[in-house]
Formats: structure tokens, sequence, C-alpha cells
């Protein structure tokens, strides 16, 4: 899912279709939320309605609310290799957030004559998977047993932002995009046991970085490059700011660095901001945890959590500290 271009695209998440050993199989150093059981607010005039349009394969179709949830959370997550309790929890906990998420976007795409479209710019929504997916009756069951229900913050519909894995740490809204700071999307660290976070690595030699940089006018560095140091990292301990030396030298933002590099070599290479950098034998070399932009719910975590035993409140209140189930 994916804020609006100030607040967010959804970078890079893909649906939950990695391995599950790895994903769900399921695929900071701030203190993580006080667990509580999220409490509903009073009565609020919060509209949650019953269609939406939305752009499929180019198309614009109407869609009932839920039928477009239930899409959504099947092409969003595959949970392999899990009992049906535990199913049923993650489809619930991804149920509300798509919910949620579809709600907040209302009218997203309004100029162009539809609400949401059905890529990673909103949600990924592929219908066809309610036809397909051995797991569309139990997505169906947990889409009706959460019918109308949302997240919501001081009397609004909330951003229920959500991504694949943290990496150990969930990240501050307004640090990956900027503006105002948002209570419920804040860093902390995802106190979970350290395999349930899935490493990763790239390996590069200078002269193909050299090429990537030089692809993008943000990123060119000229004839030679000589390094590239983390200079700066938000509180989630994702690379915030990074030098680059060559022929031009320059600082860039992490998320730009990251973007440029992927466009090369694809959206499973950086899969994050959580990276180190390391130079052996003239390659560079990127160390990281993590996949997406690291905002609300960490879905992996998420997963861990539900197989764990613990409750859909308790989920959404860790990853969503402060919002309440409406």
């Amino acid at each position: 899912m994916s804020p609006n271009p100030g607040f967010h695209r959804r970078l890079a998440v893909p649906p939950f279709s990695l391995p599950v050993v790895v994903l769900l199989a399921f695929a900071l150093s701030a203190c993580a939320p006080p667990r509580r059981v999220i409490a509903p607010l009073p009565f609020i005039p919060v509209t949650v309605p019953e269609h939406l349009e939305v752009r499929v394969a180019g198309r614009v179709m109407t869609v009932p609310l839920d039928e477009y949830v239930l899409g959504a959370v099947l092409s969003e997550v595959t949970p392999l290799a899990e009992t049906a309790p535990v199913v049923a929890r993650i489809y619930e906990v991804q149920s509300i957030v798509a919910r949620t998420y579809a709600v907040s976007k209302l009218g997203r795409h309004r100029v162009e004559g539809f609400d949401l479209c059905d890529t990673t710019h909103c949600q990924i929504y592929e219908p066809a998977r309610v036809r397909t997916s051995r797991f569309a009756a139990a997505a169906r069951e947990s889409v009706a047993h959460t019918r109308g229900q949302v997240l919501t913050f001081s009397g609004r519909i909330a951003e229920a932002l959500f991504h694949a894995d943290c990496g150990g740490s969930t990240a501050a809204a307004d640090a990956v995009w900027g503006g105002r700071a948002v209570p419920y999307l804040r860093a902390f660290r995802d106190d979970l046991p350290a395999e349930t976070h899935r490493p990763w690595q790239v390996r590069t030699t200078e002269d193909d970085l050299r090429t990537m940089l030089n692809a993008d006018p943000r990123t060119a560095v000229g004839r030679r490059l000589e390094a590239i140091d983390v200079l700066t990292r938000d509180g989630s301990g994702r690379a915030a700011g990074l030098g680059v030396r060559g022929e031009r030298s320059y600082t860039v933002r992490g998320d730009v660095l990251r973007t440029v590099i992927n466009q090369k070599l694809g959206a499973r290479a950086l899969q994050s901001t959580r990276f180190t950098i390391s130079r052996p034998d003239g390659h560079y070399v990127f160390d990281g945890t993590g996949f997406g932009h690291g905002v609300g719910l960490c879905q992996r975590g998420a997963a861990t959590r539900a197989r764990r035993g613990e409750t859909v409140g308790d989920i959404l209140t860790t990853y969503f500290p402060g919002a309440s189930l409406k």
C-alpha cells in the first residue's frame, strides 16, 4: 500500500509470496509500545462506503468494499505452512488494515475517474485470486468476521500503511517521507526473535555500481567512484543520508540510492534502506535486513505474533500504537 507521492509509495513491498520459512513460512533503540487491547472509541461519524471505483487492468469497475478487501488481502498475503487459526488471525489483521487503507484513500485517483488503482501505488488488487487461491475461503471468512472494522486515531481514519518486513525495527513515517510526525506511525524495535527478520545481501563491482549511479542525474558520479558511506541513520537504523565521492561528490537520501540501484537490479535487490556498506576485494557489498519502507504493519512480524497466539487487537496495537478499532 502506498501513501501519496509526498507521504509515500509502498516501495517494492511485494505480496507475501516469498517462501514462508523466510516470510511467513510466512516471504533504534526505541522501546516497543506497551501491549494493550485496542479499545473502541465513542461513536465517531466515520464513513465506510459500500462500494469503490477501482481500476483493474486498465478498466474501471465498481467493486463492493469487502470484495475489494478480499482481493487485496489475497494479493498481499500468502500464509504458507500455517495452521488454520494462525491463517485466520493473519487474514483478520490484513483485512482491517486493507479496509482502513482503502477508506482513507477514497478518491485518490478522483481526477482520473476512480478511487483506487490495482498496483502497489495503492494496494495490489488481483480479483482473480478470489477464484484461484487455496486460501480464498479462509480469507473470505476473515473479511466477513471483521466486516466494517477500521482503525481510527483521534476521530479520524488512520493511515494504515504496511510493508513486508521491518527488518527488526519499524520506521517513523516522517523519517521516511518527511512532513509532520504521525503518532501511530513511529519507529520502534520489533521485539521478536532475531531469526524473524530475514537478512539479504547485494554484491556489485565498482564499475557496475558507477554505471548504475550515472544512469540517473540525481546520483551521477562521473568517470570514477571512490567511496559510498552512510553518513546518517534514522531512529530505526535505516540509512538516511549517504555520501558519494568520485569525480562528482554529493550527499543523497537512502531511498533515492535504493531506487536508482533497483532500477537496474530489480526491486528484490536493495530490499530496504536498513543496510551497511563494505568494500572487500574491489566490490561494494550491501548487507541489510527488511523489505519495504518499514512504516506501519510489519507483515512478517505480524505473522510471527499471530503464530505465537497474540490477538488481532494486540497485533494492531503493536504496529499502530494509540490507534483504536472502530
